[in-house]
């Protein structure tokens, strides 16, 4: 099985920025809770990021808590600039 857009965000990002922490939203009602919220953040900033998509697969809505801005993502390199970007984490690699 292919895996979804999300996982393949999640492995670009933690492969730059190891320390990295990734938390996908708990809902109390799988299955008929929207759980398509991943939250991102890392020791060296003070913001969040978080991707959202219900299925997990692009395009994703880019918010974080550094700004009121909304971006969206339709490729691995949007989002993993995306949440590079607003979490302040050089973009290595």
């Amino acid at each position: 099985m292919a895996s979804r857009d999300i996982e393949t965000i999640i492995g670009a990002l933690t492969k730059k920025h190891p320390q990295l922490r990734v938390e996908q939203l708990q809902v109390k009602h799988p299955g008929a809770d929207d759980d398509g919220i991943w939250f991102f953040n890392h020791p060296d900033s003070e913001f969040d990021v978080q991707l959202e998509s219900s299925f997990g697969t692009f395009p994703f809505v880019v918010e974080t808590d550094r700004h009121d801005e909304r971006g969206q993502a339709t490729t691995v390199q949007e989002a993993t600039q995306l949440v590079e970007d607003w979490l302040g984490l050089p973009a290595v690699g």
